[in-house]
């Protein structure tokens, strides 16, 4: 791997000297970072601890102590990251520009610290239109309307955080916004099953998904938007009795953003609703309804919804933000199943036992040239219960985690 990267390095140079002639531009940019982080009760988390979701629920031992209610620290630099981005060439009448974007945090928390792909894409702009075909961020994620928070989260899981391979269409709507669709699969935010998260639900499938948006700017500083999605999964192709099965899964997402702008400051809201939100790092997924005589399941949907708000400070050289998000379980569309000793038959979800999550806190942020300090804090509380035949949580008990965090960036 080594030996592949320096080659890689040394061409360089040479693969510039081809493109003056086409006055292609090769840009090399990113970030370097370092953060540390102290979390007051142990928490649901990823890529080292970095990536917050909820705090655990209670773990009592034999004299009755909770085992999470401890605290820990994490230090990382995964975040850092590498773009090269390409632009001044056309093809077929269109302006084309491609970004390679990767950083290390991996797509599992066994690989944290290895090279990941975050993006990968080509662009072709017609003026009007515009196609992009390649790994970007899943429509749900809206580039324009996002929790700008410190942590590398994006807000999950009150926020959706997913990038997926994808055929987008795009219409400028002019200084008015645009409207697009795309067809997706998924790759690093995956749909989870039978197996454990993987790609395969969706591949088996062999229906893309489908997703659509629009944003449109009513005022200097006033937008709206939506977005709509439909995806489909096919969980298992050999039934329990060990005969073929095309059982499929259909599951709606959809959520609508409003940003305001001033000079000095900006405003994010944004409300989520769907059904099987697993791939978005959200609560939610689906499970058993019903199995038939020939040994085929049916599936139903856990359904979720979440709201949340971000407000931040754009002038100056110290910057301020205050986020907040809440997230709430639906429950399923249809009682799920159960086995002669009351189990579920099969439950595949992020959160199954929570009612709710909220989260809220301010943020910090200091800039000199090109590079930022800052400080966060976040507390974060998760009610865990008993989960119900219709997939509702009762009984729930809060708990509760607080974290403080410190970031420093370096951009390049």
């Amino acid at each position: 791997m080594k030996k592949v990267f320096l080659m890689f390095l040394g061409l360089l140079p040479f693969v510039g000297m081809a493109q003056k002639a086409d006055e292609v531009k090769v840009k090399l940019s990113g970030l370097v970072t370092g953060e540390a982080i102290y979390d007051s009760r142990v928490s649901v988390t990823a890529r080292e601890g970095d990536v917050l979701l909820y705090p655990k629920n209670e773990d009592l031992d034999i004299y009755g102590d909770d085992l999470n209610d401890r605290s820990e620290l994490y230090m990382t630099t995964i975040h850092s990251r590498i773009n090269i981005g390409v632009s001044g060439f056309e093809a077929f009448g269109a302006k084309g520009t491609a970004c390679v974007q990767g950083d290390f945090a991996s797509t599992a928390n066994d690989y944290t610290g290895l090279f990941r792909l975050r993006h990968a894409y080509v662009k072709l702009d017609w003026g009007k239109d515009e196609l992009l075909l390649g790994k970007y961020w899943h429509p749900m994620f809206v580039t324009s309307c996002y929790p700008d928070v410190l942590a590398w989260n994006a807000g999950i899981p009150f926020n959706v955080l997913a990038r997926a391979p994808q055929i987008k269409y795009t219409r400028d709507l002019g200084d008015k916004g645009y409207v697009f669709i795309a067809a997706l699969s998924e790759m690093d935010a995956k749909s989870t099953g039978p197996n454990g998260a993987s790609v395969e639900y969706v591949q088996q499938a062999g229906i893309p998904e489908f997703s659509g948006q629009i944003k449109y700017d009513f005022a200097k500083g006033f937008t709206l938007g939506a977005t709509a999605g439909y995806k489909f999964l096919k969980p298992l192709t050999e039934n329990s009795l060990g005969a073929k099965t095309d059982e499929l899964l259909s599951c709606y997402q959809m959520n609508a953003w409003m940003t305001l702008k001033s000079d000095k400051v900006v405003w994010n809201l944004q409300t989520i609703y769907g059904q099987n939100m697993y791939n978005f790092v959200m609560l939610g997924g689906y499970g058993v309804k019903n199995v038939k005589g020939n040994g085929d399941y049916e599936y139903t949907n856990i359904k979720t919804s979440s709201i949340w708000s971000d407000v931040h400070t754009t002038t100056g050289n110290i910057h301020y933000g205050l986020f907040a998000g809440y997230t709430k379980n639906l429950g399923a569309d249809d009682d799920l199943a159960t086995d002669t000793d009351g189990d579920f038959v099969g439950l595949y979800s992020r959160g199954g036992d929570i009612d709710y999550v909220y989260q809220f806190g301010p943020r910090i942020e200091i800039y000199s040239g090109k590079c930022m300090v800052g400080a966060q804090v976040l507390y974060t509380a998760a009610a865990y219960g008993d989960t119900k035949v219709d997939g509702t949580v009762a009984n729930s008990e809060e708990f509760s985690s607080t974290r403080s965090s410190i970031y420093l960036r370096y951009s390049f």
